[in-house]
């Protein structure tokens, strides 16, 4: 019985769902175990949740960084947000994977991934919760999802700088990543050299990103930053589009790649000087 998902529905819809979540439960469980030996990483899950006699937890691992400290940039991680599609948690997965193998590409940063906030949906295979919730539709402030609960709580008490959230996006053909709280514009983003950077500077995205402001603005109806006026500063967002029609490999690579490469190049911006 897997830690987070204790059992499985055998009433499974789609051979590639089955096989994203599998890959994705595998590594969840190589992280976790990799946690028991690694001085950067802890697992340390949100819950217990309970669905129809069912008790979930929601996996978080939490990544301290070369050099990092309590005033550390602090930011939090979260994808799948619907149990049809584990592409986007084994990405994120995968990027912590090599953040714990090289700990100085997270050089004073804390980071904590929430990388499936739906346990209830993976084993169902469903979009919405057991209870009947899209999780990504709700207001964190006011949620009556116990998941988004948990994830409130765990908010306040972090005060994170920063939030970045994976989705998947059937009408994307490339990655789009949405800003709130800096400029589309910024040198960070496209993985331009930097005069005086840090000793990794400014890597390439080697899977392109359109970057754009969130058409919505920066009052958010949904999501993390409807807590935002609780909290002592207010946190950039940072959501990134995936492709709904990529493959497995494809769209977990290119949110790894992704995610590693834009934390170096925010670290690296925010070391010379960036003002966000």
């Amino acid at each position: 019985m897997n830690l987070y998902f204790p059992s499985l529905s055998a009433n499974r819809t789609s051979t590639p769902v089955e096989d994203d979540r599998a890959v994705y439960l595998r590594t969840l469980e190589r992280l976790t175990m990799l946690a028991s030996y690694s001085p950067n990483l802890f697992a340390s899950p949100l819950g217990p949740l309970h669905h129809q006699g069912e008790q979930y937890l929601l996996p978080r691992h939490v990544f301290f960084g070369e050099n990092s400290a309590e005033e550390a940039w602090r930011i939090g991680i979260y994808s799948g947000f619907s149990g049809l599609d584990a592409r986007l948690g084994l990405g994120a997965l995968r990027a912590l994977e090599r953040l714990v193998l090289e700990p100085r590409l997270g050089e004073s940063l804390n980071l904590v991934f929430h990388s499936f906030v739906n346990p209830s949906g993976l084993t169902d295979g469903t979009v919405a919760t057991r209870a009947g919730h899209r999780l990504l539709e709700q207001n964190w402030a006011t949620s009556p999802a116990a998941e988004l609960q948990l994830l409130e709580r765990d908010a306040r008490t972090m005060q994170y700088n920063g939030v970045i959230l994976l989705r998947s996006d059937p009408s994307a053909t490339e990655l789009r990543g949405l800003l709130r709280g800096f400029s589309p514009d910024e040198p960070f983003l496209h993985g331009e050299p930097s005069q005086g950077a840090s000793k990794i500077g400014y890597l390439p995205f080697k899977f392109p990103v359109q970057w754009e402001q969130h058409p919505e603005g920066y009052l958010a109806k949904t999501g993390p930053l409807t807590l935002a006026d609780d909290l002592r500063l207010r946190p950039f967002e940072v959501t990134l589009l995936v492709p709904a029609s990529a493959s497995v490999e494809w769209a977990s690579h290119a949110v790894s790649h992704t995610l590693r490469v834009f934390l170096n190049n925010f670290r690296t911006a925010v070391s010379t000087g960036l003002n966000i």
